[in-house]
């Protein structure tokens, strides 16, 4: 069952246009990357499904229900960490999680608790002194105080040291366990959507290019070297391919039981087949979709 669903988002700034009928699903209880480059549309798909931006095209439903402009109940079961964030600076860390938790009626005192036990955030101190690093966990436990259904974090690692970046996916992992939390997460870091994700969609200029479980996009991509065979070249079913002194190179993503059967079947002779990397994959998607 999908938690999330967006159909043919469409979004202009002027002339530029942010999102092209960009669609996709998020199923309950994954950890789902949104990965892509920057200004690929990113933050503004994760704003509309925050209602943040209510003017665009397409549809968006959260909960099994279509939203609308005005319609803000459903935001009380998501929890959002956006990239740039504005915080009371005159407030100390323990005032505005008190003042959120006035505002949603849930103190998640525990949550709070279990947050401070690993990132020993100085909530004592004035939000003003915090480093953006801090402010970026600041937001996560806001975000996480009303036990959401929902989790949305816009490149939730930006500012944060190594230490930091690490001690914040084994927290994810846990939360999600416990919780089962749906998690949407956006990145341009191909190793952070790699460890922690079980679903990515890959999203340039404005358009889907790819939506796939992590595990079996590795497992069904390989790099094949076969014996050119001329007047052959052309197998249908991969994403690109070269030839090198009489061989073949030929990258299957997401097909690659299917390419290496039209080879055999068209008379190629298959030499090598090597398992691509995450990386080697979204690098060969990018390169096909200029």
């Amino acid at each position: 069952m999908n938690i999330l669903k967006c159909e043919n988002l469409t979004k202009s700034y002027g002339n530029v246009k942010a999102l092209n009928e960009f669609s996709f699903t998020v199923p309950r209880g994954s950890i789902t990357g949104l990965l892509g480059p920057n200004g690929a549309g990113k933050t503004t798909t994760l704003k509309i499904i925050n209602g943040l931006i209510t003017k665009y095209g397409g549809e968006v439903e959260i909960f099994g229900e279509k939203i609308s402009p005005g319609n803000f109940s459903y935001r009380r079961k998501i929890g959002f960490v956006p990239e740039e964030f504005s915080l009371y600076e005159y407030m100390k860390g323990t005032e505005i999680i008190a003042f959120n938790g006035e505002l949603t009626g849930k103190s998640g005192e525990k949550i709070i608790e279990n947050l401070q036990s690993v990132f020993n955030l100085p909530l004592e101190r004035k939000i003003a002194t915090y480093s953006r690093g801090m402010r970026k966990l600041l937001s996560l436990y806001l975000a996480l105080q009303t036990n959401p259904e929902l989790l949305v974090l816009d490149e939730p690692t930006d500012g944060l040291d190594p230490i930091v970046r690490s001690k914040l996916f084994d927290f994810i992992f846990d939360y999600v366990a416990r919780f089962k939390t749906t998690i949407l997460f956006s990145s341009h870091i191909l190793s952070e959507i790699e460890r922690i994700s079980d679903r990515v969609i890959f999203i340039k200029n404005g358009r889907r290019i790819l939506e796939e479980d992590i595990d079996s996009l590795k497992e069904n991509s390989a790099l094949f070297v076969a014996k050119a065979k001329s007047g052959n070249a052309k197998i249908p079913g991969f994403v690109t391919y070269e030839e090198k002194d009489g061989f073949m190179e030929i990258r299957a993503i997401g097909n690659a039981k299917e390419v290496e059967e039209k080879l055999r079947d068209a008379g190629f002779e298959v030499v090598k087949k090597i398992p691509l990397t995450f990386e080697e994959i979204v690098v060969s998607y990018t390169e096909a979709y200029k």
